[in-house]
């Protein structure tokens, strides 16, 4: 969902000002949208006056005034992140409705189409002699919101032991020592759906 997005990070004093009464003149505007904000534009404006002008007591580096430029601006900035969450709640999400109050519109989450691919790459070796674990590790793949490990005794036709990992690397405890086992896993991403990589097989120890 967009919302009206409030980064001052990269704002000097001047554009901050001019962000400030842009949100002000478009509310303005569009009044008939935006009919009891909150906080009032007469508290923003009244924000950007006192911006501007503990601005200007600043330009000669007096520490005093350097400080109450900093609160100020920290004022300032709360009042619009909260008139942010009034528009917010105006546009549920309509990038023009947040346009119409001078905000810019957060970048709508994207997200692709594709079913998960097939794991690729997935490796498995004991942990070491007489830990009776092993260490499975797969390619990792960007959009995986987990990877799903599944593992049994080699030529047992159980059913899979399946362990979710939100990293591409898991370490397997409690096997038998000795015995050979077979391990696959999946991507899981938007789509559940899983998509197997080769099975491979090795000893615990």
């Amino acid at each position: 969902m967009r919302k009206p997005t409030t980064d001052f990070r990269n704002l000097d004093s001047a554009q901050l000002i001019q962000f400030g009464e842009e949100i002000v003149k478009k509310m303005e505007e569009h009044d008939t949208i935006f009919v009891t904000p909150i906080p009032s534009l007469t508290a923003i404006s009244a924000g950007i006056v006192d911006f501007r002008k503990a601005v200007a007591n600043a330009a000669f580096n007096d520490r005093q005034a350097i400080s109450a430029r900093k609160e100020s601006r920290a004022e300032l900035e709360y009042l619009i992140n909260e008139l942010a969450k009034y528009v917010d709640t105006k546009a549920r999400g309509n990038p023009t409705i947040i346009l119409s109050a001078g905000f810019v519109p957060s970048k709508e989450a994207t997200y692709s189409n594709d079913s998960n691919p097939k794991a690729i790459n997935l490796r498995v070796e004991p942990a070491g002699l007489g830990t009776m674990r092993v260490i499975a590790k797969v390619e990792p793949w960007k959009q995986a919101r987990y990877y799903q490990f599944e593992f049994r005794k080699k030529g047992s036709e159980t059913e899979w032991e399946k362990v979710l990992s939100t990293k591409a690397v898991l370490e397997i405890n409690n096997l038998v020592a000795f015995d050979e086992y077979e391990f696959r896993v999946t991507y899981l991403s938007k789509d559940t759906n899983p998509n197997y990589s080769d099975v491979i097989s090795t000893f615990a120890l």
